[in-house]
């Protein structure tokens, strides 16, 4: 699948995704406005007639008020009655008819004393057996209303609850379409890392076939040289071919070793060499055996050498390979005089090796990627840069043998900074 087909169906993916979801939360909403309104209706049937089994008990007749019941909130509801209110009679009417309505939750009500002008609590009524009075849920404040007559008002302090219960098969639907869109984006997460496997081997094999091609035609015209029965008579000849053959070689024997060495890495890891190591000590032998390198290039390099506690436990080989590999990447990757600045500092119980030079940087895309194994920038079939995208993978993997840390600090066009922290002794 190419980037084009793979962008167009993550785009067509996430629209569909985002379609589904809003749809599911639109039926949910209309799922729960209609038990919503067919609460209120069961609420306001029972209060209409425990208003009906009040007035009969206080045997007024035809004196019913333009408002019988209201729904002031969506949990709170009042009632107008022409006259006082018995508490315990009204709490048992209540009962008896939310149960008839199949209203079966916890409730509270509170009486309006038109004589004290103010709603009298009268009780916490409770449904269920485990149900605690003394819940913050039973301390409601009653609002006070413009209403001059005699009324009570009821409170549902559970009924969002109550009427989410009735929506269990929305949540179970809800809950499988959540698990779907899991598997959906973990197929998408795997195909990513599938297609950016396929492009770092890809990069690999190219990467191999230039750096392998190039010495073995070298050795193929060299050899139909050295077949030629004439070349026995030319022996400087015969002798610059046969070097021209060893130095291609070698080059080949190189490329397979480093191959070969980093694919068994891990061994190696097991197998270093610890002992203690002044780290400025070998800096100082890196600076003078990278002099060479630094005057084929034209280059600098700078020493700030400021930790006062240098000793580590490491294996000094491959701790120097380590620090060769960062600066070697420094000098290969710059297209102007390159400037190699090597620092040194405690923190705490570690000493910090910074590695920074002036070259490309690394895109803020690519420097979670550049320590993985075969990974190289990609630059498309330009090959200046000679190499596998092994070399910062062997850098991390050694640093990690060491008990220690690298991080990187990069910016395209103002070069990159590797920062290793190692325990100190």
């Amino acid at each position: 699948m190419n980037t084009k087909t793979l962008r167009i169906f993550v785009i067509l993916s996430i629209i569909l995704m985002s379609g589904v979801v809003m749809i599911q939360y639109f039926w949910f909403k209309q799922a729960y406005t209609l038990q919503d309104r067919d609460f209120n209706q069961r609420v306001t049937t029972a209060l209409r007639i425990v208003s009906k089994r009040m007035l009969a008990f206080n045997k007024i007749p035809n004196s019913q008020p333009l408002k019988l019941v209201e729904r002031v909130a969506s949990n709170y509801y009042t009632v107008q009655i022409n006259d006082a209110i018995n508490p315990q009679v009204l709490e048992e009417f209540l009962k008896q008819e939310f149960a008839h309505s199949d209203v079966r939750m916890n409730f509270e009500y509170g009486i309006y004393d038109c004589t004290k002008d103010r709603i009298q609590y009268a009780a916490f009524v409770c449904h269920s057996e485990n149900c605690d009075k003394s819940d913050t849920t039973a301390h409601f404040i009653f609002p006070s209303l413009d209403i001059h007559n005699y009324y009570f008002g009821v409170y549902f302090p559970d009924k969002k609850y109550f009427i989410l219960s009735d929506l269990d098969n929305w949540f179970i639907s809800s809950a499988v379409l959540l698990v779907v869109m899991a598997f959906f984006v973990y197929a998408l997460m795997v195909i990513f890392k599938q297609k950016r496997l396929s492009e770092i081997q890809t990069d690999f094999i190219n990467n191999m076939t230039h750096e392998f091609k190039t010495p073995i035609s070298t050795i193929s015209i060299s050899s139909e040289v050295l077949m030629r029965p004439d070349i026995i008579d030319k022996p400087e000849r015969l002798l610059s071919y046969a070097a021209i053959i060893r130095k291609e070689a070698a080059r080949l024997k190189k490329n397979v070793d480093t191959v070969l060495n980093t694919a068994n890495i891990s061994q190696k890891i097991d197998k270093l060499n610890f002992e203690s190591i002044d780290v400025h000590e070998l800096i100082d032998e890196l600076f003078v055996n990278c002099e060479p390198l630094l005057k084929e290039k034209g280059g600098e390099m700078f020493l700030n050498l400021r930790a006062s506690k240098t000793q580590i436990k490491g294996d000094r080989l491959h701790f120097t390979n380590v620090l060769h590999n960062l600066i070697d990447n420094g000098l290969k990757y710059c297209e102007k005089t390159p400037e190699i600045t090597i620092s040194t500092e405690n923190q705490g119980d570690s000493i910090i090796v910074s590695i920074r030079d002036n070259g490309i940087g690394i895109a803020e895309k690519d420097q979670k990627q550049v320590f993985n194994k075969f990974f190289r920038v990609h630059t498309g079939d330009v090959h200046n840069v000679k190499g596998f995208g092994l070399g910062l993978y062997y850098v991390k993997e050694m640093v990690e043998g060491h008990k220690a840390k690298i991080e990187l600090k990069s910016k395209l066009g103002e070069g990159s900074e590797f920062r290793i922290f190692v325990p100190n002794l």
